[in-house]
């Protein structure tokens, strides 16, 4: 009886979609813990933030202005980072959809909030949770299931971008797509379902990263392969490309994606790409292999599966060769008739691969150091491709494409054959990857305190009756300057002052240099605003016997105040 019962248990938990979403998402949070403690999880814990430095301090500033920003519409608009007027937080990579909401709580948040570490953790719990959805159209075990979700939970390049680009980790916005293209024979319900989740995929995306967008047309292209191909019908696929386009081009606008003066075309494709060898180089994060070669650049392409995962693609080659028929004259024939069989599945998985893996080499093709080949585009196909630059980062789709593609095949070894090897391959994963994760918790798990480079008490004095701090003249590489503007923003967001520019996604060099220039003659001239504090780069740029100018150096910084 006992046995009966647990057997019906057991088979109502393989059954169970949301036992697997469950059990994976556990997993996942176990997972966090072991790579990044939970202190990170503090929404009252900012330090860590602004000692990491880099992007992510951008981000968590761009939230601060956005907080105090009033209500206006487009509802993503950010004031006073810029001279340009307002920007969408989209383009301070501030996640507008965290970003929104918890300003919308913003009357009962404390004044010192991050969300930062919340969209982490929640990110490792739909990797894993939707992963297991993705896993279970191949096998419904909980256990293989729950294991397999590891592969998408420990998927390198997402432990390579948590904190430093931190909206890139949200691979989930991936695994949906396959999700529907393994799926793409399921009988829904409502038919207007697959519309539905394609088109909230696309409005998700934008309102966390643009460069999740073209890779999800990517894998709907797979889809499309497969639902035309299966049910000879284009109709479905029609509303499924309409209704994605039309309402991510309105969430883009309602978030402000178009609005004010900007620049989206930036330089950088071909040298922010994927090397040949960016499945396998390591880039020293693992414990087993040791670093290849790649070109300048090419961080952006850090595609590293894991060992665990190239052993598990390798057992799926190996599977593969085994399931056909060797004996003599009938091998060729089972491969012929396999292809005739998944012909569709395999044009859709060719044509997704060739899409991102191709993307992500851009148009300087690279094996190690080595440059094979470069395309010369047209200037305005250049440019308007450009708008992706750093196209190293599509590399995720096709290592994401492989993997599920391994554990499918891997998983048909047999009943325990099958769920042997893919719990090897994932200790073999752990293992591989252990000194990095002890370097990641070694690091964030401990209480980190911060404070500000302007430590000088003066710099609230010399701040009082400004308006608006102006950083001139701006230098062509005023990007680089991170903690100078880092620390004149939260001077600013203190005293209600704006920004004359600021460390963003996309920004119209040309505008804030000729505003920066303006201004800087104005006060070279004399007739410099007394509602102003002026920041230079460098000590030469302060303009000489200007009466009423009184210059300051506090703190390795130099800053003016003009008195008339």
């Amino acid at each position: 009886m006992i046995k009966k019962n647990y057997k019906n248990w057991y088979e109502a938990v393989n059954n169970s979609p949301l036992c697997a979403f469950i059990a994976s998402a556990i997993l996942a949070v176990i997972t966090f813990r072991l790579l990044y403690g939970f202190r990170v999880v503090d929404p009252t814990y900012t330090d860590w933030i602004f000692i990491e430095g880099g992007d992510m301090t951008q981000h968590h500033l761009g939230w601060l202005f956005f907080r105090k920003t009033p209500w206006k519409f487009p509802i993503g608009l950010v004031d006073d980072v810029t001279c340009t007027g307002s920007v969408s937080c989209m383009y301070t990579d501030s996640i507008p959809i965290f970003a929104i909401f918890f300003k919308i709580l913003s009357p009962i948040l404390p004044e010192n909030f991050q969300y930062i570490g919340i969209w982490g953790l929640t990110c490792y719990i739909l990797n894993g949770g939707l992963s297991a959805i993705l896993l279970r159209k191949f096998r419904k075990n909980i256990i293989f299931t729950t294991v397999g979700s590891l592969f998408y939970v420990l998927f390198p390049p997402s432990m390579f971008r948590i904190f430093h680009h931190d909206s890139l980790i949200a691979i989930w916005l991936l695994i949906i797509p396959l999700i529907m293209c393994v799926y793409h024979d399921k009988k829904w319900k409502h038919k207007a379902t697959p519309v539905i989740i394609w088109t909230v995929t696309g409005m998700l995306a934008v309102q966390i990263h643009s460069y999740f967008v073209p890779m999800i047309y990517m894998a709907m292209a797979g889809y499309f392969i497969l639902d035309i191909g299966h049910t000879k019908k284009c109709i479905r696929s029609l509303l499924v490309f309409a209704s994605t386009t039309a309402f991510t081009l309105l969430t883009m606008w309602i978030i402000g994606a178009f609005y004010g003066e900007g620049n989206v075309e930036e330089n950088g494709l071909g040298y922010f790409n994927s090397n040949m060898n960016c499945l396998v180089n390591s880039f020293g994060y693992s414990k087993f292999l040791v670093p290849m070669n790649a070109m300048d650049g090419q961080y952006e392409g850090f595609g590293y599966l894991g060992l665990g995962s190239l052993l598990c693609i390798f057992l799926a080659l190996v599977t593969v060769f085994c399931i056909f028929d060797r004996k003599e004259g009938k091998y060729t024939t089972a491969v012929w008739n396999a292809v005739k069989k998944y012909k569709f599945e395999l044009i859709a998985f060719v044509t997704v691969f060739l899409l991102s893996f191709l993307f992500a080499m851009s148009i300087v093709v690279t094996l190690n150091r080595r440059e094979l080949y470069t395309v010369h585009l047209p200037g305005f196909i250049y440019h308007k491709l450009s708008i992706f630059r750093a196209s190293g980062r599509f590399v995720w789709l096709a290592g994401l494409l492989l993997i599920t593609a391994a554990l499918g095949i891997v998983s048909k070894l047999g009943k325990h054959a099958g769920l042997i090897a893919i719990i090897m391959c994932m200790c073999v994963q752990v293992l591989d990857l252990r000194p990095w994760r002890n370097n990641l918790y070694n690091h964030y798990s401990v209480e980190m305190n911060y404070s500000c480079s302007l430590t000088s008490e003066k710099w609230n004095e010399i701040a009082d009756g400004a308006d608006e701090i102006i950083f001139t003249p701006l230098p062509p590489n005023y990007l680089v300057y991170h903690q100078l503007y880092f620390d004149f923003a939260q001077l600013a967001y203190n005293n209600d002052m704006a920004l004359s520019s600021f460390y963003l996604a996309r920004s119209e060099y040309r505008i804030l240099a000729e505003y920066a220039s303006e201004q800087y003659e104005d006060l070279k001239n004399g007739n410099g605003r007394d509602d102003a504090l002026y920041v230079f780069f460098n000590k030469e740029d302060v303009p000489q016997n200007v009466s009423g100018l009184e210059v300051y150096e506090l703190d390795g910084y130099i800053a003016a105040r003009y008195k008339g």
